[in-house]
């Protein structure tokens, strides 16, 4: 892929605000999205995440009112809720469980980057859940990124109320919280398409400190 196929993908897509409920992306290509995003990058590895497609209407509908009555919550093809792991040894242990059986190793043998990752999320104390929090925007990025060079609109989402989400989808129990969620479909007829985009220039947005 090309650098121009790239920056043509990043001009045409917009946080699209209304979809053709008539067009569905394929199961396929949604697979490819969430994929991407399940590869993506994390601090130490950890992905904090789980990443959960509603597809069920009767919650979609529910979902919709905790999300101020967004239209894209129920008109678009999928829409993914991206929550964050509240237990954070949990997450720190299961790395290094994942690690270990991954290298064929023993946890034992990771004592040292266990010792240094626990470390770090102590340090961070009450605040690990909000470090964990902001690990979750890289896949958000990331399946954004890719939706756009499949031509495949998108709609990130941090206005809802995470509490009804949580009940909604029952997320507390599983030691999760909603941060964002995106609604991936093809776009409507939506004003905001036909609007330029608005961008800081290069000169604005770039410091290169040689």
């Amino acid at each position: 892929m090309n650098t121009t196929t790239i920056l043509e993908a990043m001009k045409w897509r917009y946080a699209t605000k209304i979809y053709d409920s008539s067009k569905a992306v394929s199961e396929e290509d949604l697979h490819t999205i969430l994929e991407a995003g399940r590869l993506s990058p994390s601090v130490y590895g950890l992905e904090p995440w789980e990443f959960i497609v509603v597809k069920n209407p009767e919650l979609r509908t529910k979902l919709r009112a905790a999300a101020y009555d967004q239209p894209k919550v129920t008109d678009a093809t999928y829409l993914i809720v991206i929550a964050t792991r509240t237990d954070t040894t949990n997450v720190v242990n299961e790395l290094i469980e994942r690690t270990a059986k991954n290298q064929g190793k023993t946890v034992e043998d990771l004592k040292g980057f266990s010792d240094m990752v626990h470390g770090t999320a102590s340090q961070y104390g009450d605040g690990a859940k909000e470090w964990l929090m902001r690990q979750t925007y890289i896949p958000l990025g990331v399946m954004i990124e890719t939706a756009a060079l499949m031509s495949i609109d998108s709609g990130p989402m941090e206005g809802f109320n995470s509490d009804q989400v949580d009940e909604i989808l029952g997320l507390k129990e599983k030691n999760l919280r909603a941060t964002t969620m995106l609604a991936l479909g093809y776009r409507g007829d939506d004003a905001y398409a036909k609007l330029p985009k608005t961008r800081k220039s290069a000169d604005e947005a770039i410091t290169i400190v040689n």
